[in-house]
């Protein structure tokens, strides 16, 4: 086999773990073929060399069994404890987390052995265990004091240029659209730290509209190739953990000149759609522009206003702004675009999946007391539905210039293993066929919406979709509650590095491209175990965002 997966059934793993590179003994399975849905052979495989480990470095927790001391491993990687015979030199005691160096690995009945390479704390406490997480993944701490002087350099360049243009005014703009007269507004979760993504609406003479979306400008500040621009492509995005955040910028351009706050001129990167009475796009541009925020808003706060409740925004602002009738009509024309949006590419057999994130809530130690899940207001689609429509803008744009891109590609959703959706949907008082149309999955979904079956119906629809994969060829996207023609790579265009390649013009070359031989029966590939998905952790955005970013389908 050239490409693809192979599955391992258990006990053929041969103690390979997450990652590592592994030799295959590949055969074909023609039980699974009879079971399966899916079309043509089916192969398993036996992993018969371990090649190359790609992680050495674990945390876990420190025991004792008689006089011999392991560490049980956090995660799934690893599940047998691991020797330990320096736990006397650290000073460790039991119940102690540490950082620990894998020297021999598993092999058969022998346990893995390793040294402490850090004693982090009592396990169990938020801080510890936080350490922990960054200890086992290797994610990096504080920016080099050369990438932070870059940054300190950007914003007084920043600031120097902004001072000229408030002398000489729009002239003083090289190749960049003032629009700080615009009116324009940002929407956001109430905790959120920067605001990367702002909308601008107008309406037109012929009833249509013209929707900007502008993204912050952060590539605008990173030369390509700057130590600054290195480091980021490193990082590749922010990591947010509960109640810290590691950024892939330094927080001087994240938090500050890259986020666009309330009454400040912020650079970006903008794309303007032109839509008749029906939703429907009739023109688009992009340019690079200087915008000014008039107003932040969190999505409560916008969805009042569109409800015509004043007391109920207020109670959810986190600025102290007027309402004025512009921002009034403002919100309820987006409110009516989005909405056609939305039944134009329902139409067009987007699949919506109604699984809403969960908000994390901590007490002032750090502790976990509480798990509710985001509000539901239709402002949360209003963005949505605006980012996917700019991102195609650039999708067409990059396509016609023949850009070489990568795109996030779905295949049409022909469920592979449907018995257990069949289940959940007769559970729930519906039939569903074995091979059901994408027309046929969405009137199961909406029938089952709001309903007490709808979270386990929409994730048993969910795990039938075909996996995502990125392609440098244009396929047909489909995401849960999105759907466009062409997808990009997903992360934010403003970006360096491969969260932001298309802000630079550049598109990284996919990791973890698998090796392997046509016709022979053996192959070296990665070993790869599908992680769980996690709650979201509110007020934790970085210059990245946790959005669907601007080149997401």
């Amino acid at each position: 086999m050239r490409e693809g997966d192979i599955f391992i059934p258990p006990g053929s793993t041969l103690d390979a773990m997450t990652g590592d590179r592994v030799r295959v003994a590949i055969s074909r399975d023609k039980r699974r073929e009879r079971r399966s849905d899916t079309e043509g052979p089916q192969f398993t495989g036996e992993v018969v060399e371990v090649v190359e480990r790609k992680r050495s470095v674990f945390t876990g927790e420190m025991f004792k069994q008689g006089p011999l001391w392991l560490a049980q491993p956090d995660g799934r990687e690893m599940r047998a404890p691991i020797v330990i015979r320096d736990a006397a030199s650290k000073n460790v005691s039991v119940g102690d987390k540490v950082v620990i160096e894998i020297i021999d690995y598993p092999e058969g009945d022998q346990l893995a052995e390793g040294v402490i390479s850090r004693v982090l704390g009592e396990a169990g406490q938020p801080d510890v265990e936080t350490q922990a997480v960054i200890a086992a993944f290797s994610l990096p701490g504080e920016f080099p004091e050369s990438c932070q002087e870059q940054a300190r350099r950007a914003t007084r360049q920043y600031e120097a240029e902004i001072a000229d243009w408030e002398r000489n005014g729009a002239k003083a703009l090289k190749g960049r659209q003032d629009l700080t007269d615009e009116f324009i507004t940002t929407i956001d979760p109430p905790d959120a730290k920067d605001y990367d993504d702002a909308i601008s609406l107008n309406r037109l003479d012929d009833g249509g509209w013209e929707l900007g979306v502008h993204i912050a400008d952060v590539a605008h500040f990173i030369d390509q190739g700057s130590k600054l621009d290195v480091e980021a492509a490193d990082r590749a995005n922010s990591v947010y953990l509960p109640r810290l955040v590691i950024p892939m910028l330094p927080e001087i351009l994240s938090n500050g000149i890259c986020s666009l706050q309330e009454g400040v001129p912020r650079y970006a990167k903008s794309a303007f759609i032109r839509y008749d009475k029906q939703g429907r796009v009739r023109s688009e541009r992009v340019a690079q522009t200087l915008i000014k925020s008039a107003k932040r808003m969190t999505y409560l706060e916008a969805q009042a206003l569109i409800d015509g409740d004043d007391e109920e925004a207020r109670a959810h602002a986190k600025t102290e702004t007027a309402y004025t009738p512009r921002l009034r009509e403002t919100v309820k024309d987006m409110d009516t675009l989005a909405r056609l949006i939305q039944a134009r590419r329902k139409k067009q057999g987007m699949i919506s999946l109604e699984l809403p994130d969960v908000d994390l809530i901590f007490d002032e130690h750090g502790r976990v007391i509480d798990a509710e899940e985001e509000d539901d207001a239709f402002t949360h689609t209003i963005i949505e539905m605006f980012m996917v429509e700019a991102n195609e803008v650039l999708a067409r744009l990059f396509e016609k210039l023949k850009v070489p891109l990568l795109r996030r590609v779905h295949p049409e959703p022909t469920p592979g293993e449907t018995e257990h959706m069949q289940r959940a949907a007769k559970v729930a008082g519906f039939t569903v066929p074995k091979h059901p149309t994408r027309e046929e999955l969405q009137g199961l979904l909406d029938a089952t919406r709001g309903t007490s079956a709808a979270r386990a119906v929409h994730m048993a629809v969910l795990r039938t979709l075909t996996k995502a994969e990125y392609s440098p060829a244009a396929g047909r996207a489909l995401r849960a509650g999105q759907q466009g023609v062409r997808a990009l790579h997903e992360p934010d265009p403003a970006l360096p590095g491969p969260d932001g390649a298309p802000g630079h013009g550049r598109v990284p070359a996919p990791h973890g491209q698998r090796a392997g031989r046509a016709q022979q029966r053996r192959g070296v590939g990665e070993a790869r175990e599908r992680p769980p998905r996690q709650p979201r952790v509110p007020g934790q955005r970085g210059a990245d965002g946790d959005r669907a970013a601007l080149l997401d389908a």
